[in-house]
C-alpha cells in the first residue's frame, strides 16, 4: 500500500481547497484523497464521472462501471459511509482487516467527532464498519 498525498502541502487548515485535481474532484477531501490511493496503488479510476463523485454517490457510480459493491471488506477496497458528514458523505482506502470485524484505513478529512473535521491525513486502525459498503476496484 503507497501512502501519501500529492496535494496534502496545498491544503489549508480550513479544509477544501479551490484546486481541483486530476480527477474533476475538488482536493483536500476525502474523495480525491481516495482517488489519489486508488491511482497510487494501481487501481482503476476510470470509473469515475465528473461532478457526480461526492461521497454518498460513489457505490452508485461503481454500480454503474460494473464494479463489486458489498459489505465485505478487503485491502484496496473503499469504504464509502454515506451517511457521515451530511449530505457529503465519507470515504476512507482499507489498508487492513482486523479481527472483530473492524478495519484499517487511511483518509484525509475525517469528519470527527461532534463535526469537527481533521482537515489532515491520518490512519486509523480498528474502525468499525457502522454502515459501510465497500468498493472492489480492480488493478488496472
Amino acid at each position: 500500500i503507497v501512502y501519501g498525498y500529492t496535494y496534502a502541502a496545498r491544503c489549508p487548515g480550513a479544509g477544501i481547497a479551490d484546486v481541483v485535481d486530476r480527477w474533476g474532484i475538488y482536493a483536500c477531501n476525502c474523495t480525491s484523497y481516495v482517488a489519489w490511493a486508488l491511482s497510487a496503488n494501481h487501481q482503476r479510476t476510470d470509473w469515475f464521472i465528473r461532478g457526480s463523485m461526492d461521497a454518498w454517490n460513489w457505490p452508485h457510480v461503481a454500480l454503474l462501471a460494473g464494479l463489486v459493491v458489498d459489505r465485505n471488506p478487503t485491502v484496496g477496497s473503499v469504504a464509502v459511509w454515506p451517511e457521515i458528514a451530511r449530505p457529503f458523505g465519507h470515504v476512507a482506502y482499507v489498508t487492513g482487516l482486523d479481527a472483530g470485524r473492524t478495519i484499517d484505513v487511511a483518509e484525509y478529512n475525517f469528519p470527527g467527532p461532534h463535526g469537527a473535521d481533521t482537515f489532515d491525513f491520518e490512519t486509523r486502525s480498528f474502525v468499525r464498519r457502522g454502515d459501510a459498503v465497500f468498493i472492489h476496484v480492480p488493478r488496472r
